[in-house]
């Protein structure tokens, strides 16, 4: 039964809703990439490396490769004297060899000479002519990077469903991994309704809006792996928004901001109705709760409140966890979190979750968490203001000042 001018009978439990979406999406494909565009993708595949890292012996320092032995009681009364025959430098192989009583000149990350097990750093040396005094002993393999001492040949170096970072596209590129099999990322078709909504920068009139929402919402879709596509505004009217869904489903999610409420115009869960199924509608969090879900022609769609705080905070609640999944990643919000102290109470209403914008500082050796008092699902300061959010679960009527609480911020 629609529930335009009625009011939602009930709402459902974010848990309960979340299992509807999680249900009724699915990891999508895969698809192989150059290494150096694989950042924030997770792998659809584990990855061994192909080759011994270091591949050879190398020296860690700059000094001289020895024979350890020939350094044994040395110190810098009594120094041990070696021959240098010569030096090692880097990016080139040496034919050179170390014997008893001799030594090498190596510059760090040079290959290490046949014969040599150690390495003297050259803060531990006193030149004196063609031979040097070692003033400190150093035992068999100090100072050396052993061949594989890093990665072994064959050795699995990143796991699939790891999200790649930095540091793990170094490790491809040591490892001879220059293309590597990762998850699809979920492209995503994002309609803005309303006939009052103009694009950003246009002089406005009186009653006209600017379409924030299907901006930000690219952007929050692309800040969890998303491909978004903004689709534009689609005017109020029933046969609109229906031609423009069934355009927008062509994707693999549409997400549609605006008209999913009670009012004479929120048409949108009406439409998704008719073109296929709604799953649930009214969710139990706030902002947020005038949320919609369903499923048209086999693709998932969101429809999300026309107020940008509303927006945003069903996107992180219900959608990011959706997309999440169909990249392979777990199916959160993916959000660092930290413990911080509220500076103030927060209230709450029992059988809703209180999404609570706040503000993190340090103060004198503490993290303090200051809630933003911003009241209002329109009022967008309430985030830009924020760095992290705290959750107040449905059975907790707030939390007192001083509690110790989860954050869970904003990237």
């Amino acid at each position: 039964m629609s529930v335009r001018m009625r009011g939602f009978a009930s709402y459902i439990r974010l848990s309960d809703a979340l299992k509807v979406v999680l249900s009724n999406v699915k990891q999508l494909g895969s698809e192989v990439v150059p290494f150096d565009r694989a950042l924030n993708r997770a792998l659809a595949e584990d990855i061994f490396s192909k080759v011994d890292v270091p591949p050879f012996d190398r020296s860690a320092v700059d000094g001289y490769a020895v024979q350890a032995a020939d350094t044994f009681g040395a110190s810098e009364l009594k120094p041990a004297k070696l021959h240098v025959v010569g030096s090692a430098d880097i990016g080139a192989a040496t034919k050179l060899s170390v014997r008893r009583g001799e030594a090498v000149k190596i510059m760090t990350g040079a290959p290490m000479p046949k014969g040599a097990d150690a390495a003297v750093m050259v803060e531990h040396t006193r030149v004196e002519g063609s031979r040097i005094a070692v003033l400190a002993p150093v035992t068999p393999g100090k100072n050396v990077s052993a061949r594989g001492e890093d990665v072994k040949a064959g050795e699995v170096v990143l796991e699939r469903g790891w999200q790649l970072r930095p540091q793990d596209i170094g490790m491809l590129a040591s490892t001879g991994n220059v293309r590597v099999r990762v998850a699809r990322r979920p492209r995503v078709a994002i309609l803005a309704t309303g006939s009052e909504l103009r694009e950003p920068g246009t002089r406005l009139k009186r009653a006209e809006i600017a379409d924030i929402n299907s901006y930000s919402l690219a952007a929050a879709v692309a800040s969890c792996g998303g491909l978004p596509r903004r689709l534009g505004i689609v005017p109020d009217g029933p046969e609109l928004l229906k031609r423009a869904l069934l355009r927008a489903i062509k994707h693999d999610v549409v997400l549609i901001s605006g008209g999913s409420s009670v009012g004479e115009r929120d048409i949108v869960p009406n439409a998704v109705a008719e073109l296929g199924e709604v799953l649930l509608h009214g969710v139990a969090i706030r902002p947020g709760g005038p949320t919609a879900f369903g499923i048209v022609k086999g693709k998932p769609v969101f429809a999300l409140a026309g107020f940008p705080v509303s927006a945003l905070v069903a996107f992180d609640m219900i959608a990011r966890p959706a997309l999440r999944r169909m990249q392979g990643l777990p199916a959160d919000r993916g959000y660092p979190s930290i413990l911080a102290r509220l500076t103030r109470k927060v209230s709450s209403t029992l059988g809703r979750i209180e999404v609570v914008r706040v503000h993190v500082r340090r103060e004198a050796g503490e993290l303090m968490a200051d809630p933003i008092r911003i009241a209002g699902s329109g009022i967008l300061s309430s985030m830009t203001k924020a760095n992290g959010f705290v959750i107040v679960p449905e059975d907790v009527e707030g939390f007192n000042g001083g509690s110790i609480v989860e954050v869970e911020l904003y990237r």
